[in-house]
């Protein structure tokens, strides 16, 4: 599962890469200014994206296949939200 996991990261990562950064500035701005339930929305799914990967880490240290198995599949999904939330 790990592998799948990091290919998804992976392709992920490579569609928020592909905004241009003043598209990326210009969403901030106008989300902390305008829509500001937009923006904190966005910054609460960062702070569970965070807490989400540090219980990843704790949980392959630990060896526990399932559990990480089912923490990567909710990391996947909050990943694919936050970029929703994004291009929006």
């Amino acid at each position: 599962m790990s592998k799948e996991f990091e290919e998804r990261i992976a392709e992920l990562k490579l569609k928020y890469q592909a905004l241009p950064e003043a598209k990326k500035q210009d969403l901030k701005e106008h989300a902390q200014k305008r829509n500001f339930l937009r923006y904190r929305k966005i910054e609460r799914i960062k702070s569970e994206l965070l807490r989400l990967e540090a219980r990843r880490a704790q949980l392959e240290l630990c060896e526990r296949g399932l559990e990480l198995a089912e923490l990567e599949k909710k990391i996947i999904l909050k990943k694919e939200k936050l970029l929703r939330c994004i291009n929006s």
